[in-house]
């Protein structure tokens, strides 16, 4: 199993794979909460993969800047469990990242439970799932991509990566809803 990572532009992978069809656009609903706060100029995250054989490496180390839209600091934004809690990573890792301050309120509403947790605005959005292990530069950032990984194509000017497994965890593909509402139709008519 090949688990070198190759350095690409995403841009023209993204363009590549659908052209030659290696990659197909799927859409999906964000469900997912998260946990955020709004960072101080200068905060400093890392995130952190896992690669095939289990090791840990450190995916991209990220700082809070100020939003050139609202001249306000970005959010560090924590995944959540279900119960509003954060997710830290076997290794003892949080899965933190930071987002511009024009972006996490395009994208996040306040619960009205918890001041400190948000519900993603409900919206579908396109992806594609990579077949390589790529490093790619993202938000300024070099950031590597394990196989299986996604890349968030609903906006051209915006693609964005996301691992399998924060996928998983805070997105439900559409097809996936539509099977679950047929498969629950089905139970309760025949």
């Amino acid at each position: 199993m090949n688990d070198e990572y190759i350095k690409v532009d995403i841009y023209e992978y993204i363009k590549n794979g659908l052209e030659k069809k290696s990659l197909t656009p799927f859409s999906a609903e964000k469900t997912g909460k998260v946990l955020a706060a709004q960072g101080q100029v200068g905060d400093e995250i890392k995130t952190w993969i896992v690669d095939e054989n289990g090791d840990e490496l450190i995916e991209k180390v990220a700082k809070v800047e100020l939003d050139n839209e609202t001249n306000l600091p970005g959010w560090i934004v924590t995944k959540a469990d279900m119960y509003g809690e954060a997710i830290i990573d076997k290794n003892g890792h949080y899965n933190q990242w930071i987002i511009s301050d024009s972006k996490f309120k395009q994208k996040y509403e306040p619960d009205s439970n918890n001041d400190m947790l948000y519900l993603p605005k409900s919206n579908i959005q396109l992806f594609v799932k990579i077949h390589d292990n790529i490093i790619l530069e993202q938000f300024g950032e070099e950031m590597k991509l394990a196989k299986g990984g996604y890349v968030n194509i609903t906006n051209d000017n915006d693609l964005y990566a996301i691992s399998e497994k924060d996928f998983e965890d805070t997105y439900v593909r559409s097809d996936e809803i539509n099977r679950d509402e047929e498969v629950h139709e089905q139970k309760i008519y025949h």
